[in-house]
């Protein structure tokens, strides 16, 4: 078995998407944009918030500042609550745990948010040895985020494995010289076949089985 096990978290331990559609539509909307529905989602999966404003409603560059300001007020205010652990994804993390590797999270949502919703779920939030999230004052690339977890726990990138659901994981995991798994229970891949197309080490069906999956990695 791999000696650190990182995961996302969108997707991956919860799915968040609720949230995530409730506040950029209310702040689209608020704008002058037409609201998208939720398959439309699956195109800025695992993108920056930036990026996604700009990308389903055609936002200007100059108007990004007061979306992303208005989100974090709503998202902090009700979405954040929107969301739902996946069955079975805390006993696959527990039993991960107990086989003796570490454990961490890597995600681009804000370290508040994040550290707001483990606080909701502190036996999931027990079983991590580091947490790394999007900091307003420090801008990472999510494969130099990968690399700083794997500094800090002193574990290899090649003795290391990611759990994303989306491509933009998949490609930050090629960048950081690790193993990628591929949770296809999640809202990022829409089929096995787009997963694939990222040769992950292991495609995951359900977060039941993502102890199993896992543990089979090298």
């Amino acid at each position: 078995m791999k000696n650190l096990i990182i995961i996302g978290y969108d997707g991956t331990i919860a799915d968040t998407s609720p949230g995530i559609l409730y506040c950029m539509n209310t702040t689209a909307n608020a704008m002058g944009y037409t609201p998208v529905h939720h398959d439309e989602l699956y195109g800025v999966i695992g993108v920056s918030l930036e990026q996604g404003f700009m990308s389903l409603y055609g936002m200007k560059e100059d108007e990004i500042e007061y979306a992303m300001n208005n989100y974090s007020k709503l998202y902090s205010i009700k979405g954040e609550e929107m969301f739902l652990i996946y069955d079975g994804i805390e006993d696959s993390l527990r039993m991960l745990r107990n086989s003796g590797c570490k454990l961490a999270i890597v995600t681009q949502k804000n370290e508040k948010f994040i550290n707001n919703m483990l606080g909701v779920y502190k036996t999931i939030g027990e079983l991590f040895d580091e947490v790394c999230a999007t900091n307003v004052d420090v801008e990472m690339t999510k494969s130099e985020m990968l690399l700083k977890v794997c500094k800090e726990l002193d574990v290899a990138p090649q003795d290391s494995v990611f759990i994303g659901d989306s491509y933009v994981d998949a490609l930050a995991a090629q960048e950081a010289g690790m193993d990628f798994a591929a949770a296809l229970y999640g809202w990022g891949f829409r089929s096995r076949e787009d997963a694939e197309q990222y040769n992950p080490s292991v495609c995951i069906d359900s977060a039941e089985e993502l102890y199993k999956k896992i543990s089979s990695l090298d």
